[in-house]
Parts: structure tokens; sequence; C-alpha cells
């Protein structure tokens, strides 16, 4: 019975452990990301109790496989102020409302180099895939006040990133 429920709740989860898997190794490899963490979760399936148990499990393991994964393919080189597109000069300080949006579009995407992996979890699971603090706390293993904070934190270093791309 309990084998229904890791493969149950898992699979109900499963576009939102997707996302995680993404955001953090990128969209290529979240399939492998997936299939890692069911594994892992699998050889522990007897232990989990109930469905709380098994998003919590679900959540850790895809996001511990997505790290390892990216950890083994990528170096974490901090993202250079020059490397942004360049801006338009002094003279323009107004910006189109497409500019604003480009130059916010380029900084989310930059963001992912600048945050740390639970910033960038956290962001993406509220701010791009709608989840609620409680399902992040209960998925993640963290209350909803770090949530928050680790939400506001993000948002504090994008909006950062943001504003220097719009003043250098």
């Amino acid at each position: 019975m309990k084998t229904d429920v890791l493969t149950s709740t898992f699979m109900r989860f499963r576009a939102r452990l997707h996302g995680v898997a993404a955001g953090i190794a990128g969209p290529d490899s979240a399939e492998d990301v997936l299939h890692d963490a069911f594994c892992r979760l699998w050889s522990r399936h007897p232990d989990i109790g109930d469905e709380s148990e098994a998003i919590k499990l679900s959540y850790t393991a895809v996001r511990n496989s997505a790290i390892d994964l990216f950890r083994s393919t990528h170096v974490h080189p901090r993202v250079a102020m020059d490397d942004i597109h360049e801006q338009p000069s002094d003279e323009d300080e107004s910006l189109t409302a497409r500019e604003k949006e480009e130059t916010y579009a380029t900084v989310v995407r930059l963001s992912r180099r600048a945050l740390n992996e639970t910033q960038y979890t956290v962001f993406r699971l509220h701010d791009i895939e709608g989840a609620t603090y409680p399902e992040i706390a209960q998925g993640l293993g963290m209350t909803q006040e770090n949530v928050r904070m680790t939400l506001s934190r993000a948002r504090k270093a994008i909006r950062e990133l943001y504003r220097k791309t719009n003043h250098d």
C-alpha cells in the first residue's frame, strides 16, 4: 500500500517536480533527474508513512538529484555584469515597456547563476510556477517563514541585478 502512496504522490506532483528539476539542472536534464529521484525514493518506500511525507521526500529527492547533476556538469561562475546585453545610453533614459520586459527577462535568466540553489528553487516555485508558501515549505522541508525570507532575499538579489543593468 505504501508503494501506491509514493507512486501516486510522485505522479500527481510530477509537473511541479519537473519544474524544480528543470530550474536547477536545466530543461534537457529534467527527465533524467526525475527518474534518478524516483529510483532513490523507491529504495526507501517501505519507510514512507503517508502522503505528506511522500511529498516532502519527493521534492527533496528531486532537488538533491538536480543539484548533484548540475554540480557534476557545470562550474558555478558568477555572472559579470558585462555579460548582460548592452543597454540604452544615458541620453535615452525612457525605456519602452518592451525594453523593460526584455531587460527584466535577461536579469531573471542571469539570476540563475547569481542566486544560491535554495533561493532559485523557492523563486521558481513561487513566482514562476505559482506554488503556495505551504506547498513550498512542505516540499522543501522548510518553515513557511523561511520560504518567505528566502523568496524575499532572492527577489532582492534579482532587483539589484535589474537596477545594476539599467544604471551601468
